[in-house]
């Protein structure tokens, strides 16, 4: 079996909405407190497979994690939010693979509407710092390398190596001290650190910089 048969897909697909500076997560933040260190429990390990589905297990993840936690995130789920974000992206017809962040968005709203009314954004790691620390788990979609499809023996991924596709992927904890955020990956909690591994911020800042996307839910009405 080669390695591309046996490699989750990077099937996402960027979508960059002007309209979206209007809608800052810095609005909801004081961006006047200390960064603090934070992690936001998660208790889902969902696994895409083969399937190029990476925005809607992104989502589901976040569906799952704290504060706000979802009932019944299963892989069928973040699959459904899969294939609605298809038909509410801005492609056109089923001939391609992949979806946007912006999109499973929209398809949670549409599913799920408790989940939530809204959504904002961060533009920079020190707005993904920030929210981590005060408001909540972050969806990222950003580029990937080559170098990060394995984690090192610290639970580290590196941007480095060949970029081989763009990946949406939940951040759910940082640390000041250290500086690094915890990534909750969707390829099962065999994966890295029990499906999570780490980055630091200079790395996450590079991958940012690289028309990244950090999307974070807002107007949550659970229960």
């Amino acid at each position: 079996m080669t390695e591309e048969n046996i490699l989750p897909k990077l099937d996402r697909l960027e979508s960059f909405d002007e309209r979206s500076r209007d809608f800052p997560i810095r609005a909801l933040l004081d961006m006047s407190k200390q960064p603090r260190s934070y992690s936001w429990g998660c208790n889902a390990w969902l696994d895409q497979g083969r399937e190029g589905a990476c925005v809607g297990f992104a989502w589901g993840h976040e569906l799952a994690a704290r504060p706000f936690v979802v009932s019944n995130v299963d892989n069928n789920l973040a699959k459904n939010i899969y294939r609605v974000a298809r038909t509410l992206d801005e492609w056109p017809g089923e001939n391609y693979e992949g979806t946007s962040v912006i999109a499973g968005a929209k398809a949670v709203q549409k599913i799920r509407p408790n989940a939530m009314s809204g959504y904002r954004w961060a533009f920079g790691i020190d707005d993904v710092i920030q929210t981590l620390g005060y408001f909540g788990p972050v969806i990222l979609g950003i580029n990937w390398y080559n170098d990060m499809y394995t984690p090192d023996a610290a639970g580290f991924i590196r941007p480095t190596g060949s970029r081989v596709g763009g990946h949406a992927i939940l951040a759910r904890g940082v640390s000041i001290s250290r500086r690094v955020v915890k990534l909750r990956n969707s390829w099962g909690s065999d994966w890295g650190m029990i499906g999570d591994c780490l980055i630091t911020f200079e790395d996450l800042d590079k991958l940012l910089r690289e028309r990244g996307e950090a999307c974070i839910p807002v107007g949550r009405n659970i229960g």
